[in-house]
């Protein structure tokens, strides 16, 4: 291994787990060094802290706004970025009227007039990495790595050319090894299931939600009837008003399970959002599905997946993970 490469690998490696903002900060400088012209004549490359705190902001946004993730272990004082970040995160739902989550990358602040709510939010995450990461990321235990400089006034990182290419050449090899010591950090500190799949999913663009008509023919047998009710206030739901919802929410799951899927009111899912449900909820859960086990017919994929959720207790067992206990 390169020997500088070796210097960030030793730095990521050996980070204390208070929170993340290391791994943002080091993820930051290695995806700003992917925007350098290999040709170019300078000898020195500088990156500003704007722009690194740009890059922290879109890599804490679309792991809070999709799933919630806690970023050091305590729970009572959370770190300041997150809380800059949950804040611009609040007023954008407010501005859309809605709770659905947008990917940092495909906001407009300016058209939804938060542009200025974006630029302060910007500059409060800069003055934190200014004071409390920029210079301890390359100084653990006091032992100090000149793997760059810092111009703290001016709030500007300053690289070696050569240095900052071997970031470029070594990017896939440092954004890999980043993402594992992070999702180590978030298995410490959340209850969450399939932490590095969302951590992956996040990097990849690859949160989707799927459709959920196909878990209709198995939810049907709850109503012999044919009028489907809502699992929340039990009223009749008129076909279009009928949604699929996750009672452990599925920002908290990331999977599509039968066995945490009820009919409710569209408006009633919406309002639902994250919210943890209530125990009184949970128990019902735990009768349905012990009910629409016994109608299914065995011997299907879908049948034995209820069964081991049922065996395993599947609810009770994530509902109390989710309530962090």
């Amino acid at each position: 291994m390169d020997s500088y490469i070796k210097q960030w690998h030793d730095l990521i490696l050996n980070c204390n787990f208070d929170n993340t903002y290391k791994m943002a900060w080091s993820k930051a400088l290695v995806e700003l060094s992917l925007n350098i012209n290999e040709d170019t004549e300078k000898e020195t490359i500088a990156f500003d802290f704007g722009e690194i705190a740009k890059l922290c902001l879109k890599y804490y946004w679309n792991q809070t706004i999709y799933f919630d993730l806690i970023q050091s272990p305590s729970f009572k004082k959370p770190p300041e970025v997150m809380t800059f970040t949950k804040e611009l995160i609040k007023e954008f739902f407010q501005k859309k009227g809605k709770v659905q989550p947008v990917r940092f990358e495909r906001i407009d602040f300016h058209s939804l007039k938060l542009e200025e709510q974006y630029k302060e939010t910007v500059k409060k995450i800069a003055n934190t990495l200014r004071q409390d990461v920029c210079w301890r990321f390359k100084n653990p235990n006091g032992i100090a790595y000149e793997i760059y400089d810092l111009n703290s006034n001016r709030r500007i990182v300053h690289f070696n050319k050569q240095d900052a290419l071997k970031l470029k050449e070594h990017s896939d090899f440092l954004f890999t090894f980043i993402n594992y010591r992070w999702t180590q950090m978030l298995e410490g500190f959340n209850y969450s299931p399939r932490i590095s799949r969302k951590v992956r999913a996040i990097d990849e663009d690859n949160i989707k939600r799927s459709s959920l008509k196909k878990f209709h023919t198995h939810l049907d047998l709850m109503f012999e009837d044919g009028q489907r009710k809502c699992f929340y206030c039990n009223e009749v739901i008129d076909d279009t008003d009928l949604s699929v919802d996750h009672v452990i929410p599925w920002s908290y799951m990331f999977s599509d399970d039968l066995w945490n899927l009820v009919y409710c009111h569209k408006e009633e899912n919406s309002q639902k959002s994250n919210r943890l449900p209530s125990e009184e909820d949970i128990i019902r859960l735990e009768n349905r599905n012990i009910l629409l086990l016994d109608r299914m017919e065995p011997k299907s994929c879908d049948y034995d997946q209820l069964q081991i959720a049922v065996e395993k207790d599947y609810v009770k067992k994530f509902w109390t993970s989710f309530k962090g206990g």
